[in-house]
């Protein structure tokens, strides 16, 4: 009877995705990124993730190397296209990493500020 529990976990994390395919549709976010938000929504309303849901989500994180096979089939299968643009991906790449790290450097910064004026310790009112 424990295979089932393990199956059913399997199914609803598959069940997830598609509820995320169906809400994708009017919200345009990816699929499987709309069905992990569902999945949270879920479980803080549980309190709790269930053991047999836990052990099927650490079995497929172990083996997640093997989805990122098609990501590498594309790469070799358009590498000369890739070659050609690699001027403007690296570019891309790097504007588009210099552009995060600035975001959320500016946003730890004002948390940080706003966290220390709130603080009593940094109060001069007393």
């Amino acid at each position: 009877m424990q295979w089932f529990k393990y199956a059913l976990a399997l199914l609803s994390l598959v069940g997830l995705w598609f509820i995320g395919l169906g809400l994708s549709t009017f919200i345009p976010l990816p699929a499987s990124l709309l069905g992990l938000l569902v999945l949270l929504l879920g479980l803080v309303w549980l309190k709790r993730i269930p053991h047999a849901l836990l052990t099927v989500s650490q079995f497929v994180l172990g083996h997640m190397l093997v989805l990122f096979v098609p990501a590498t089939m594309g790469i070799l299968l358009y590498g000369e296209t890739l070659a050609d643009n690699l001027l403007w991906l690296v570019l891309s790449i790097v504007i588009s990493t210099l552009i995060s790290l600035g975001i959320t450097a500016w946003v730890c910064q004002r948390l940080w500020h706003a966290k220390s004026v709130n603080s009593p310790a940094f109060n001069d009112n007393e």
